[in-house]
C-alpha cells in the first residue's frame, strides 16, 4: 500500500470537512471545546465508514467493468475534482451566521454531506489498485481509518485556528486538492 498516496487522498477528502470547521469555528463562540470535538468526530467517522461502503459496493461491481475500471476511476477523479475547483471559484453568497452549536441532526448532515466524495474514493479502491496495489478488505478498513483520523485532525485543527487563519485563500486550497484528485485519477490509466 502507498501510504504517501494515501495521504494525499486523505488531506484531500478532509478539505470539505477542514473548510466547513474552519467557517464554523469562525462562528461559534459558546461552547467552542466540546462543539469542536463533536464536529470533528462526526466528520472523521463519516469519512470513515464511506469509504468502506464505496469498496463493498465496488466489489459487487467490479467483475461487470473490470476491463474499464482505470477509466472509470479517472472519470470519478475528475468529476470529483472539477466538482471541487468550480465550487471553489463559484460566487458565494456569505450566508448568515449561526452562533449557536450544531445539533445531532445538522452534525450527521454535515457528517455525511462532506463525506459523499469517500464514498467514490472507497468504490475507486475496489475498481483499481488506486494507493499501489489491489487492497483487501483489512487494508481497505486500515486505509479507511487513516482518511477518518487525518479527518479528525484537520476538522479539529481548523475549528481551533479559524481566529488566526481568517484571512486563508480557501478558494485557492481547493483548487489544487481538485487538481490533485484530477492527478491521482490520470495515474490510474498509467
Amino acid at each position: 500500500m502507498d501510504y504517501a498516496e494515501l495521504f494525499v487522498i486523505a488531506l484531500v477528502l478532509a478539505l470539505d470537512a477542514t473548510v466547513y470547521s474552519f467557517s464554523y469555528g469562525l462562528m461559534l463562540r459558546v461552547r467552542r471545546v466540546v462543539s469542536s470535538l463533536w464536529l470533528a468526530l462526526t466528520v472523521g467517522a463519516s469519512q470513515m465508514a464511506m469509504p468502506l461502503l464505496g469498496f463493498w459496493g465496488g466489489l459487487e461491481l467490479r467483475s461487470y467493468v473490470d476491463a474499464w475500471a482505470p477509466w472509470i476511476v479517472l472519470a470519478v477523479f475528475l468529476l470529483l475534482g472539477l466538482g471541487i475547483i468550480r465550487h471553489a471559484w463559484a460566487e458565494q453568497e456569505e450566508n448568515a451566521a449561526s452562533a449557536s452549536p450544531l445539533g445531532l441532526f445538522s452534525l450527521l448532515l454535515v457528517g455525511i454531506a462532506t463525506a459523499i466524495d469517500a464514498l467514490a474514493v472507497g468504490a475507486c479502491m475496489a475498481l483499481g489498485d488506486l494507493i499501489g496495489c489491489l487492497l483487501c478488505p483489512g487494508q481497505v478498513v486500515l486505509a479507511a481509518g487513516i482518511i477518518g483520523a487525518v479527518t479528525f485532525v484537520c476538522s479539529l485543527s481548523a475549528f481551533h485556528l479559524a481566529r488566526l487563519l481568517h484571512h486563508l485563500p480557501t478558494r485557492w486550497l481547493e483548487t489544487i486538492a481538485g487538481l490533485l484528485l484530477i492527478a491521482l485519477g490520470v495515474k490510474q490509466l498509467f
